[in-house]
């Protein structure tokens, strides 16, 4: 769930924040509208025989394609309807017809109204999150706008948030702080015109600003938050935002790096510095860790308020998610920094009341695997970022080895790249098959991983043995990696392997020719 479909949920008597997203359609040959709740709705629909309905739907929808705008108010009617199978066919009709572009001409279809969505259905909100991400298909093949499409797809919900930015800003504040104003803010927060295009390709100057609201969001707003006592599908909103959002300003900064104004690598500094202050002083941190070990008390927002309703790891899955999207950031930024003399990322001040996320037990492996096993593609991401991380401390000074040796000690023992991937390994049944699949889905950055960790292995290969060799567990990553590299290679000799799989064929061979001669080497460690 976004963060604006949490906004709607949570305060329902706000206003302006859908028709943001419908503004997205704008760019996409759809005209814009809003769906309201009107005088209009009260004819009788909902009241309206099941076999009745179902059939005016149909010729509505059949009218609605030529641009008859009252048979298409007369389906958006329908969507309030009684029966809930009346309005889940209402919705699917509507998306075929207003993705279709062949809508009535009408810039105002429906006036606005915000008492709507105290008793708004569900589908109306499925409707508008479909018709945010709908996409223009006839537009050209060009690499250039594929790129961008891949881009806007990599972050689906921000284009909203990017449409009408200070509007939502606004929302977020009021709504998420409690017992905080900021009148004094709110008349240079607040715009009637979208400030920022639709898609996420905008110029520097508009990203620098973009860039500066989000920080502006996470030190005022996200900080104060209660994490422990609101519902955790909020507090799963934010996590999301905050990491997506990381990641969009990595791809901002990487291609602003050949340009002389070097604005946007302050504001990114910046950016790490304000999500570190976040992850350390805010309660969420501290809600994570009392949930992972099973410290829950009566503040705790029950699991009942959970995404799944039945389990905690959707909220902790976003937190350590979160967690290895900023600590790479944090751990790659001090390191271009020392490399480059230049003054490191400041070290937030933390209060004493706020240090105990820094005593409680961080997560051992067997809970990381636990938490993540059920999601692949962000258990493989975050094993990914847990790995680079290790790597990034490794032989080096920066400034969390020097101020929180307990937590880079934990990531370098715990976190042990090899023992994480024996641990993998025993996850996926020591299977090479499974293993495989992975490596081919595009849902998963597994090829990365694997080879990351593979460079790594080949590169500490006697100090990797004798862990593996501890925790008996060598012979079995060879054997799934030796399988694996077989499969591998009869796939491409049957030229049924997805991509180029020459890379990681020689670095598993090379593995291999390390295990074969390892001999009198591994007996005198």
């Amino acid at each position: 769930m976004d963060l604006l479909m949490v906004l709607e949920y949570t305060a329902p008597d706000q206003s302006g924040v859908l028709s943001s997203i419908m503004s997205i359609m704008i760019g996409k040959d759809l005209h814009p509208f809003k769906i309201a709740r009107c005088d209009w709705w009260k004819n009788g629909i909902d009241t309206m025989d099941w076999c009745m309905a179902i059939r005016q739907l149909e010729e509505c929808s059949v009218a609605t394609r030529g641009r008859c705008v009252d048979n298409l108010k007369t389906l958006l009617a329908f969507l309030d309807h009684e029966d809930v199978m009346v309005a889940y066919a209402t919705k699917e009709k509507l998306w075929k017809v207003l993705s279709s572009g062949r809508t009535a001409e009408t810039n105002a279809l429906v006036t606005s109204s915000a008492a709507w969505r105290r008793e708004a259905s569900g589908f109306r909100l499925q409707l508008l999150r479909q018709l945010s991400t709908v996409k223009d298909e006839r537009e050209g093949d060009s690499d250039e706008k594929e790129d961008q499409s891949r881009c806007i797809e990599e972050f689906p919900y921000l284009e909203a948030v990017v449409e009408n930015l200070k509007q939502v800003g606004t929302m977020v504040r009021s709504i998420l702080t409690p017992e905080r104003r900021f009148e004094e803010d709110d008349e240079c927060l607040t715009t009637e015109s979208a400030p920022y295009s639709v898609h996420l390709e905008v110029e520097w100057r508009s990203q620098v600003e973009l860039s500066e609201q989000m920080i502006f969001f996470v030190e005022e707003v996200f900080v104060a938050m209660d994490y422990e006592s609101q519902s955790k599908f909020v507090t799963c909103a934010v996590l999301e935002l905050v990491g997506n959002f990381q990641g969009l300003m990595k791809v901002w900064k990487d291609q602003s790096q050949d340009d002389e104004d070097d604005s946007l690598t302050i504001v990114y500094s910046k950016w790490i510095e304000k999500c570190l202050v976040w992850l350390m002083r805010s309660s969420c941190t501290n809600s994570a860790l009392r949930l992972l070990n099973g410290m829950g008390s009566s503040i705790v927002a029950s699991e009942e308020a959970f995404i799944s309703q039945s389990s905690r790891y959707p909220f902790l899955q976003q937190w350590m998610l979160c967690i290895s999207r900023v600590g790479v950031a944090c751990l790659e930024s001090s390191h271009i920094m020392e490399k480059c003399a230049v003054k490191e990322l400041q070290v937030p001040y933390l209060p004493e009341g706020t240090k105990l996320w820094s005593q409680l037990q961080l997560p051992s492996r067997q809970q990381l695997f636990e938490v993540l096993t059920e999601q692949d593609d962000v258990m493989i991401e975050v094993l990914n970022g847990l790995t680079l991380m290790t790597a990034l401390l490794d032989g080096t000074t920066n400034f969390l080895s020097h101020w929180y040796p307990a937590f880079t000690a934990h990531m370098t023992t715990e976190y042990d790249p090899d023992l994480l991937f024996a641990e993998l390994v025993d996850t996926l049944g020591r299977d090479h098959l499974v293993v495989l699949d992975l490596l081919v889905s595009n849902e998963t950055i597994m090829l990365e991983y694997v080879m990351r960790y593979l460079r790594r292995l080949g590169t500490h290969w006697k100090f990797s043995v004798q862990k593996l060799q501890t925790v008996e567990r060598l012979e079995v990553v060879m054997s799934v990696l030796i399988r694996l590299r077989l499969e591998i290679d009869r796939l491409v000799a049957s030229d049924l392997f997805p991509y180029s799989a020459g890379p990681l064929t020689r670095r598993l061979l090379a593995i291999e020719r390390l295990y074969e001669e390892r001999g009198d080497d591994v007996g005198q460690l």
